[in-house]
């Protein structure tokens, strides 16, 4: 286990840091909210279209509720939009990896969406806290 994720770990089991892993609850809450009503305003209102066109649509409307979210209120750091797009990116490449994978191989409609949504967020909690938002303060 890498040094950060034993500080992570020590840091949840200490009770330290719990407020900042709530706001990104939070502000991860509000950004999947953000996502799934997007999903599903496509998914109703566009019957048919395919599953990776619609994750692709709300996941990019999403990541301005959450680098924003993050910014100013998770981990009030400045954090590089580059960085969080880059990241922002590479999940969704992922998330749609995930969706088609499973689209493929197992189940269709909005199952699949959720759980590639669910899997992602985690991954995105950790290079967010230890890669883009680790920089300068945010100016409010």
């Amino acid at each position: 286990m890498s040094s950060k994720l034993r500080d992570l770990r020590r840091q949840i089991l200490q009770g330290q840091g719990i407020f900042e892993i709530l706001r990104f609850v939070a502000v991860g809450g509000l950004a999947t909210l953000t996502d799934l009503t997007v999903t599903l305003l496509i998914f109703f209102i566009f019957p048919g279209v395919h599953e990776n066109i619609v994750t692709t649509c709300a996941f990019a409307v999403a990541f301005f509720v959450s680098y924003f979210g993050h910014r100013y209120f998770t981990f009030k750091q400045q954090g590089s939009i580059w960085r969080f797009l880059a990241l922002s990116g590479s999940m969704l490449v992922l998330r749609n990896l995930l969706v088609f994978i499973m689209v493929t191989y197992w189940m269709r409609g909005l199952p699949p969406i959720i759980i590639a949504m669910a899997l992602v967020t985690i991954i995105t909690y950790l290079i967010s806290k230890y890669g883009v938002f680790a920089g300068s303060r945010a100016h409010h």
